[in-house]
């Protein structure tokens, strides 16, 4: 158990005095079971791996349930579906008590459909990822997720950077899973192992179990070329022709990688009354390190001279915004938007705070001529103002809409 406090531990807890029930979910190896802990670090854990605590609460989940009086913590909760009816009746019969059920589930779509059918209305649902660039760097959080809903222009254009660039690239190079952060930022060697373990025990273990009809082969190519594709828009008949499936099948691999956490489908923006916008889904891995042991990238030198680093920041950039606005619950819906003469935005967020196009660049400065695709959306949609993120060491705003905001101070 590592002692970096979770920045998303305030808002669970705020989640707990809301609802009866939270579900924290995620994909293996992020650290859930670390970071419940940190949430209800005095409420006893059962973990349904473990095969004691299994068959305690598996003999009789409603009595089990009904003889616990404070808190507890339900580890890995998809390997008993049947604890999801139970846990709905003792909720009805006092659904005045909050915060009495934290649960966890990983790897599993069957979980999400169990909790919505089950326990709709009882529980509220977060998704946790790996470490933050605060968590791994030891920051406080950052402002700029709260200034962004609030509408702060002024203070989110004093923002200073809070990490250097080789911390910064460092984190692109190894990614968010806790274990290699804290353990292998030194040891390449050690870093490759315990990603090949991981991306192993993945596909052979968790898919296999999860999935018993899949073709385990063909799906473990179609991982490898996610990989060297992430960041594209998604083209289903081509990968159909090189896996020789159907594109039903290829949709249903999409579907695994995104419901299991290694992937992440993003929806194109299609509010446009003027221009004809490409409808075709994007997506990335949610994890560079993953990203980069599968493109066997050898060192963060390596990644500054790949072809594609521009994909792979940006999937860094993308994942970094996303936990940022979910630890401090600010909901909010993330699209591209790209026409279909090409003209695109890397990322539209959307959410109470309104439409912010948000275009992300690998260099420390943007030039003006690559800035017409965000200044057409920016007209088009009447919004105040959009974001650059690239690798500057200033927030400084570059034209009369369009604020450079550094990732250093993300």
């Amino acid at each position: 158990m590592h002692d970096i406090k979770r920045t998303a531990v305030s808002a669970v807890k705020q989640l707990l005095g809301k609802f009866p029930c939270v579900a924290v979910i995620g994909a293996r190896q992020v650290g859930k079971t670390t970071f419940v802990r940190q949430v209800l670090p005095s409420s006893p854990l059962f973990d349904m791996e473990k095969r004691a605590d299994y068959d305690r609460i598996s003999y009789d989940p409603d009595f089990f349930l009904a003889q616990q009086k404070g808190p507890i913590i339900i580890d890995e909760s998809q390997i008993l579906p049947e604890l999801f009816s139970s846990l709905r009746i003792t909720i009805d019969n006092n659904r005045g008590q909050n915060g009495k059920y934290l649960i966890t589930g990983s790897s599993s779509p069957e979980l999400l459909k169990n909790i919505t059918e089950s326990l709709a209305g009882r529980v509220a649902i977060y998704e946790l990822g790996g470490f933050s660039l605060e968590e791994q760097w030891g920051c406080d959080k950052s402002r700029f997720y709260d200034l962004i809903h609030k509408g702060d222009v002024g203070k989110l254009e004093h923002m200073k950077p809070r990490f250097s660039q080789k911390q910064i690239m460092t984190s692109c190079f190894l990614g968010s899973y806790p274990e290699p952060f804290l353990k292998f930022k030194n040891d390449r060697q050690g870093f490759a192992l315990w990603m090949e373990n991981y991306f192993q025990t993945y596909v052979k273990r968790d898919v296999r179990g999860l999935f018993p009809g899949l073709n385990i082969v063909v799906f473990q190519r179609f991982i490898g070329m996610l990989a060297a594709s992430s960041g594209q828009i998604l083209n289903y008949s081509e990968y159909a022709r090189s896996l020789d499936v159907s594109q039903p099948t290829v949709k249903s691999y999409f579907e695994i990688a995104h419901g299991t956490f290694i992937w992440r489908i993003i929806q194109s923006y299609q509010k446009s009354l003027k221009k004809r916008v490409i409808k075709m889904p994007k997506g990335h891995m949610r994890d560079t390190g993953l990203l980069n042991y599968l493109l066997s990238m050898p060192s963060v030198d390596a990644l500054y001279s790949y072809p594609s680093v521009g994909r792979i920041w940006e999937t860094f950039v993308i994942e970094q915004i996303i936990k940022g606005f979910s630890s401090s619950l600010i909901p909010v819906k993330t699209c591209y938007y790209r026409t279909s003469n090409k003209a695109e935005v890397d990322l539209v967020l959307e959410g109470d705070f309104g439409i912010i196009p948000v275009e992300i660049k690998m260099g420390t400065s943007t030039d003006r001529r690559n800035l017409a695709a965000i200044e057409n959306f920016i007209d088009d949609y009447k919004i105040k103002f959009g974001i650059i993120v690239n690798n500057a060491e200033e927030t400084a705003w570059i034209s009369k809409k369009i604020l450079q905001v550094p990732a250093l101070c993300l």
